[in-house]
């Protein structure tokens, strides 16, 4: 069959499926479907159904705007999200077919949910005004200026459908008091913060009268959605209940009793502490967190919490200290990988992950080298082997053995679920975009196909994953993928790719961007540099406050290692890179004229006039290498800005307008001092878009604007 090159257009037709999610039994699998419509640049999302044992799948919803399914503890019923009522609401169905009933709450519905163990709530996390009656924005503020916040509170609690009809322009004045006061994605936070709900779930649908849930948390704090405890009673969630949270890096555990809201702290975190999950005994909670002994760099391990004692001097009516570092044990410390992250690709759906319980044994993500493996982390009675770092772990007396149960290089994982010893996950490859696959007694078995058809119709480029070394002889990981129908002995142009992060990491899974190019006649390459995840802490922090040294040298170093291979046409080296990989690419051009051509998307140029701007300053102080009045010289000299007149190459400029992580000043900066020294620079701006992309006219248009600017300069004579 003739196959075509990639367009951009062809990012919007690929299904993507994920979220899936094994009934407690493991005989059904619900997941999510999501499919596109460039036209009115809309997506839509529906929930399936896949039977293990008989292989048969079939839609379940038809709204096209459901997702998040959840089984309930027995299996009998699907709890899942809706925006089909006209805003984010809680939706029940029998997974064997019928219609969806809702529950009706005025809150709306954000993000997850979990069900109690008994199935008679469901928990979730909705936005809420939590001042006292007695707060003012600030002090000296003018007297009405109370009236102003509660009334902007109100308004953004309502959903687009209950919004009143305005006789002119809303106040939205924004005032600002926090240290955090927006974050990228998300905008300006104003005066809500996120509180955990629940209400009880009918065995009837309830009609259509909509109800408060039962507020849980209280207080002018943002809480994490919780995990409750075996016997219903607790929950537990992740939280900074402190006046001056803003200044710190942490997050604590918190215990709140459930009909009584009465809460206690019981982790108080050196930093971070995330997706908490009780064990069914209720002994142990497991944890995604870290120490912050290198700050933002500090890589991200699991905990075990023994939590009996505590809950039990708790019921009791004790208010015991609370647990600390020392009661915790670090499962993956000896392993020196990140844990819990997963392999993302281009196209694709979220999918699940965290911590899941199956008897004793935690099962969880880590990734090693930029390839995604599930492990087990199993309490051990005996005598473990702790010289072994790859099996075993221990802390505090508590002993623990670790196995890789899953996974295998060349594959990215995107997600997982367990259930009654099925394995279900979504894995895609850099040949082939994410489906969903379960393993049932050692069998793999593929679940979705739907993108079968396309992927027939385009020419795609193999790849081959290559080690190489940089010139101060540190070994790193690279991808290479080929050009559609590559010859030996024939040379093509190259394009580099640089990951965001810094602290990210490329791995084995399908991305757009390299095979677009690959279509075209590209080779395609892309490498994990220091300062990438998945290679241990040092390798990890070392470019902290040193950015444009070793990461520069690393990335170069894998351009040279592909040219060795002799395929690749010297004038035609071509860098594309977004977010960190736009500071590199910046960097790049006024440090080399290696490349013909270059495409930098949401950089930094400057990083002495970036602090203040983005939402995340604490990263900012710590991986720049200090604040702009200690270390100016330093911010300054790793500043593409301050070498832009050594520019040679041509570049192109992509920048969404409400960028709060890396604001665009950054790319007007440079561009500007490209134009005012008249080199060649284009500038472009996406009206309405964060960090990173989501309308899907500028997501296409994102890369039909590279491959045109590389085509043209592909095919003009190198001055």
């Amino acid at each position: 069959m003739d196959t075509r090159p990639m367009t951009p257009q062809d990012l919007f037709g690929f299904k993507c499926f994920g979220d899936s999610r094994l009934s407690p039994d493991g005989t059904r699998l619900a997941y999510v479907r999501q499919y596109h419509d460039l036209e009115k640049e809309k997506s839509y999302t529906d929930i399936w159904i896949y039977s293990i044992e008989t292989g048969e799948t079939k839609k379940l919803t038809n709204s096209g705007k459901d997702r998040s399914p959840r089984w309930s503890p027995d299996g009998r019923r699907l709890a899942f999200t809706s925006d089909r009522s006209g805003k984010s609401q809680i939706w029940i169905i029998d997974p064997s077919g019928g219609e969806a009933w809702r529950i009706p709450t005025k809150e709306d519905v954000r993000g997850e949910f979990v069900w109690s163990p008994d199935g008679s709530k469901i928990f979730f996390t909705s936005q809420a005004f939590s001042k006292s009656e007695e707060w003012v924005p600030y002090p000296g503020a003018p007297d009405d200026d109370r009236a102003r916040a509660v009334e902007q509170a109100n308004r953004a609690l309502k959903s687009k459908d209950e919004k009143p009809k305005e006789n002119g322009k809303p106040n939205d004045i924004k005032v600002i008091t926090r240290l955090r006061y927006r974050m990228d994605g998300q905008g300006y936070f104003g005066d809500l913060r996120s509180h955990v709900f629940w209400v009880k779930v009918p065995d009837t649908p309830p009609g259509d009268t909509e109800e408060p849930a039962t507020q849980l948390t209280v207080g002018d704090y943002d809480h994490g959605l919780p995990d409750i405890t075996p016997c219903g009673k607790y929950a537990v969630l992740s939280a900074l209940r402190r006046e001056d949270a803003d200044y710190h890096q942490k997050s604590d555990l918190w215990l709140f009793e459930v009909e009584s809201g009465k809460s206690v702290l019981l982790y108080d975190a050196p930093g971070p502490s995330h997706g908490p999950q009780f064990s069914p005994d209720g002994r142990y909670v497991a944890f995604f967190g870290h120490d912050s002994a290198r700050s933002v760099s500090t890589r991200t391990d699991l905990y075990a919490l023994p939590v009996a004692d505590f809950i039990a001097k708790v019921s009791r009516g004790e208010t015991p200290e609370p647990l600390t570092l020392r009661d915790a044990v670090n499962l993956t410390a000896r392993l020196d990988r990140a844990a819990g992250s997963l392999g993302g690709s281009e196209p694709r759906y979220q999918g699940g992950g965290g911590v899941i319980w199956q008897g004793a044994d935690a099962y969880f993500a880590l990734t090693d080298h930029g390839e995604v493996f599930i492990y087990r982390a199993s309490r051990q009675t005996g005598n473990p082997t702790p010289q072994d770092a790859t099996t075993a772990a221990s802390g505090n007396g508590e002993s623990w053995r670790l196995d890789k149960v899953l996974g295998t290089p060349g594959r990215a994982m995107g997600g997982f679920d367990l259930k009654a010893g099925v394995f279900a996950f979504q894995a895609s490859t850099p040949e082939t975009p994410e489906d969903i696959f379960v393993l049932k007694d050692n069998v793999e078995t593929r679940v979705t196909r739907e993108n079968d058809e396309l992927l027939s119709q385009l020419s795609l480029g193999k790849h081959e994953k290559f080690q190489y070394r940089s010139g101060d002889g540190q070994e790193l990981d690279g991808w290479l993928i080929y050009p559609h129908g590559y010859e030996s002995g024939k040379k093509y142009p190259l394009v580099l790719l640089v990951h965001g992060g810094p602290h990210g990491a490329y791995g084995s899974s399908f991305m757009f961007s390299a095979q677009l190019f690959a279509s075209r006649g590209y080779a395609v390459a892309y490498c994990n540099p220091r300062g990438s995840t998945s290679y241990g802490q040092e390798f990890m922090a070392v470019i902290d406050g040193d950015w444009g040294n070793k990461d520069y040298m690393d990335v170069m170093a894998c351009v040279e290692a592909v040219a060795q291979r002799g395929i690749v046409d010297e004038d035609n080296i071509f860098v594309h890179g977004w977010s960190y990989g736009g500071y590199w690419t910046v960097w790049a051009v006024t440090q080399t004229d290696r490349f013909r051509a270059a495409c930098a998307g949401a950089c930094v140029s400057n990083l002495h006039s970036d602090y203040g701007t983005s939402d995340i300053m604490w990263a900012d102080e710590h991986e720049y290498g200090g604040k702009p009045w200690e270390k100016a010289d330093l911010l300054l000299e790793r500043s593409a800005l301050s070498h832009v007149a050594n520019v040679t190459t041509p570049i192109l400029l992509l920048h969404g307008e409400n960028d709060l992580r890396c604001p665009i000043s950054q790319s007007e900066q440079f561009y500007v001092g490209l134009k005012r020294l008249g080199k060649t620079a284009v500038l472009v701006r996406y009206p309405d878009e964060y960090h990173g992309l989501r309308r899907h006219l500028h997501r296409v248009d994102r890369y039909k604007r590279m491959i045109a600017w590389f085509e043209y300069y592909r095919n003009q004579p190198k001055s």
